[in-house]
């Protein structure tokens, strides 16, 4: 009798030993093996052919590659990247609605009243992907030469001259009034929904000056169409030979924007972990980081903290910006 509660004891512990081992693999399948489980679906606050776009479609064709799942782009432009935003705050946390967005995400939270989201608390920062500086640059028919030339004439002629932008709060927007706070030129802000759709004025003659991303603006000034005046990143680049940085005029005025990925809040560590591997491996691929550097950006990858730190860092200056300048708080 003894014996034989001995063994349905030690029996009774055998199955517990493999339900807890089983539990354990389990959890593990899902953090990894198990995804993704579906189509994966990122959002983009641009317009197709923006440089969120661009960038968005890039990192997409290798993660479906790599993660053996269709990932799929879509655009959901408007309200300078909120909407797209407010989409995936409301997803489930479990890593099939990202969010690819760009330094307007902290832009938004430095111009707008209210926003139907938290900028920091409502998203998991898993990495960003590329970082690149702005060109303020001219048509090539333009008398402005240097950006000395721009800024004599902006100071001289208050309200003359226009920029465009991607939108009301967007980067280009902030860095088109940091110029005239620094400067104390008064050129006129014009908002458009996307890069491809201002160009066209900006070529036109109906607005006079471009701010626009690297990503953007690089092929226009080495196809000729456009002549860059200034960049704001920290150095010279050297697809853009003899143009030189912001800061040597204006020291105050270094910028660099970014593309980069966000879930939804509460994105599990382990999958945090995956997809920000993910994220940082696909950067260094050869063909990605050649890819990138065509477009005039640098790869450029980050800890999930150091991203929030970023944005955190934006968010403060960008509404320094918008108080020196009173721009209106939509």
């Amino acid at each position: 009798m003894l014996a034989s509660n001995r063994w349905v004891v030690l029996r009774g512990l055998t199955l517990i030993a493999m339900g807890a081992l089983t539990g354990v693999w389990t959890v593990t399948a899902h953090g990894q093996t198990d995804y993704p489980t579906r189509p994966i679906r990122v959002i983009v606050g641009g317009i197709p052919a923006s440089s969120g776009d661009i960038g968005a479609r890039l990192l997409s064709t290798k993660l479906a590659e790599r993660l053996g799942q269709s990932v799929i782009v879509e655009n959901k432009p408007g309200a300078t990247g909120a909407l797209a935003a407010a989409e995936v705050a409301r997803a489930d946390p479990d890593g099939h609605v990202l969010l690819f967005t760009a330094s307007w995400h902290s832009t938004a939270a430095a111009v707008r009243k209210s926003l139907p989201y938290d900028t920091l608390a409502d998203f998991t920062f898993i990495s960003t992907f590329m970082t690149y500086g702005m060109i303020v640059g001219v048509r090539q028919a333009s008398p402005f030469k240097r950006i000395e030339d721009l800024i004599t004439f902006a100071k001289a002629n208050p309200g003359k001259l226009t920029f465009y932008s991607v939108g009301a709060g967007s980067a280009h927007h902030l860095i088109g009034e940091w110029f005239n706070a620094l400067t104390g030129a008064e050129m006129v802000h014009v908002p458009y929904k996307g890069s491809p759709a201002a160009f066209p004025d900006f070529l036109a003659g109906r607005v006079d000056v471009m701010v626009d991303t690297m990503t953007f603006g690089l092929t226009q000034v080495t196809g000729g169409k456009a002549r860059a005046l200034a960049i704001t990143s920290r150095e010279s680049i050297p697809e853009l030979p003899g143009v030189p940085t912001m800061s040597t005029m204006l020291p105050e005025l270094e910028y660099e924007s970014w593309l980069g990925l966000l879930g939804p809040r509460g994105m599990s560590p382990r999958l945090l972990e995956r997809v920000n591997r993910e994220v940082r491996e696909i950067a260094a691929l050869p063909d990605v980081a050649a890819r990138i550097r065509d477009l005039g950006a640098i790869p450029s990858t980050s800890t999930p903290a150091e991203f929030r730190a970023r944005c955190e860092r934006e968010i403060a200056r960008f509404k320094n910006i918008v108080v020196a300048r009173r721009i209106p708080m939509e």
